[in-house]
């Protein structure tokens, strides 16, 4: 209730002056409220940049990575088995890792490559295949086939890493090519492993094909989580892969097989072998 400060007459609450006497009365500014604090927001994920290191920097850090992964102190083996066995959880943490393209081909890929180049070598070099009763063997054919093997595989895996990333925008993923080459090596995966089934039998070749299928469902597996790829585009995506590094591969394998044939044929028939 308000009274008039003149007369003490009895006020309206809206009254601006006094019935009684006419005295203005003066109006209380509204009071001022402080402005809400700002909404918190989520911090952006985290930017992998690619910082291009000198060549020499770079083989030191992938000599480093090899020689960690053969004395152990990596985790390699229950990488192979996570990612095998549980992809969707793997993903996941492989997406929580920082990129680091030496690391993932000298401390992984390169190791794995070594199964199939191995075997390779020792089936062809040592033991021998049959073909129509006639028993072949020589070290220069295995030496020959192994390299085959892992140049084909470390370079196929980059090969595969630029192609990911290279269609990346057409299908509305990340283009960020440390995330390529993560999903390209660790969907590589199972060919590598079932690459010791070479020292069975040359048929068996047949089954690391067919266990090499299951790199393309790690692949379809790993893009929406490494890549931010849509479910609706997934299939796309991979397909158009495969088909273009089916190309890449045939081409990579008719390229190495000459340069190291015509090597090996000079080299081996100046010892006579």
């Amino acid at each position: 209730m308000k009274f008039c400060p003149n007369c003490g007459a009895e006020l309206k609450p809206e009254a601006k002056f006094c019935a009684a006497c006419g005295t203005p009365i003066a109006v209380a500014p509204p009071p001022v409220q402080a402005p809400p604090p700002p909404a918190q927001q989520a911090s952006p994920p985290p930017v992998y940049q690619q910082q291009q290191e000198p060549v020499y920097e770079q083989a030191r850090e992938a000599s480093n990575a090899f020689k960690e992964a053969i004395s152990g102190n990596t985790n390699i083996v229950q990488r192979v088995i996570n990612i095998i066995t549980k992809p969707k959880e793997e993903w996941r943490v492989i997406a929580s890792e920082r990129p680091n393209a030496m690391k993932l081909i000298g401390g992984y890929a390169l190791i794995l490559a070594l199964i199939p180049a191995l075997s390779a070598f020792i089936k062809y070099g040592i033991i021998g295949f049959s073909f129509m009763g006639y028993t072949s063997r020589s070290i220069s054919s295995g030496i020959q086939t192994g390299l085959i093997q892992l140049l084909s595989a470390v370079i196929g895996v980059y090969l595969l890493a630029w192609v990911i990333d290279l269609l990346a925008p057409s299908f509305e993923s990340e283009k960020n090519f440390g995330r390529s080459l993560q999903l390209a090596v660790y969907a590589s995966t199972p060919q590598w492993v079932a690459g010791i089934l070479l020292l069975l039998s040359t048929t068996m070749s047949m089954l690391i094909m067919v266990i090499g299928l299951y790199a393309i469902y790690l692949l379809a597996v790993g893009m929406p989580i490494m890549k931010n790829t849509s479910k609706d585009k997934v299939v796309g995506y991979v397909a158009l892969t495969i088909v273009a590094m089916i190309v890449i591969a045939l081409v990579m394998a008719l390229i190495l097989g000459a340069i190291l044939g015509l090597f090996f044929a000079g080299s081996m028939s100046g010892f006579g072998l």
